[in-house]
Order: structure tokens, then sequence, then C-alpha cells
């Protein structure tokens, strides 16, 4: 299936994934959630690599970087889902 490491399938307009379960979130804050994870388990992996690596570890110092740029956007964008009311998914059943 697609949707990253996740194995998900998400379909536009519907927070139905894989196997037609619904999300109580919205598929822009899965999106977000996602991208934010995958960054994350990148920051570790290159945590690790620049540990081990002999010499060289300024690539992974530079990609470090650039994630943790990536990270803080999407961090910021999952606030702003929050704040303005679009991390959740909206139906007439759902109460808050």
């Amino acid at each position: 299936m697609s949707m990253g490491a996740s194995g998900a399938q998400q379909t536009s307009g519907s927070a139905t994934h894989q196997h037609g379960v619904a999300s109580p979130i919205g598929n822009e804050a899965y999106n977000v959630l996602t991208a934010l994870q995958s960054k994350l388990e990148g920051l570790t992996a290159y945590g690790k690599y620049q540990q081990s690596s002999q010499g060289n570890s300024q690539i992974w110092q530079q990609l470090s970087q650039l994630d943790n740029q990536a990270a803080e956007l999407l961090t910021q964008e999952l606030e702003r889902l929050v704040r303005d009311g679009k991390f959740r998914m909206h139906s007439s059943s759902q109460t808050h």
C-alpha cells in the first residue's frame, strides 16, 4: 500500500485508511503527523550514523539540521491545525 512508512492508504476528502477504518483526525493532520514522524525517525538515524562515522560526520550534521528545520515547520503546522480546529475529523455525532 502507499502512504509512506506507515503503510496506510488514504483517499482525498476522507479519513478512511487501509481496510476502511475511519480515523478521528483529518487527512491534513494525518499527513502532517506522518511527515513529522518520518523526519523524527530520520533524525534518530542520522544521530546513529554520525556516531559510527569515521571522521566524516559533517554530512550527518547537515542532514540533521535540515530535518530539524523540516520537523519544526511540521510542528508549527500541526499546532496551527489544532488551533484552527482542523486537527480532528468533523462529523455531526462528535461533540467537544
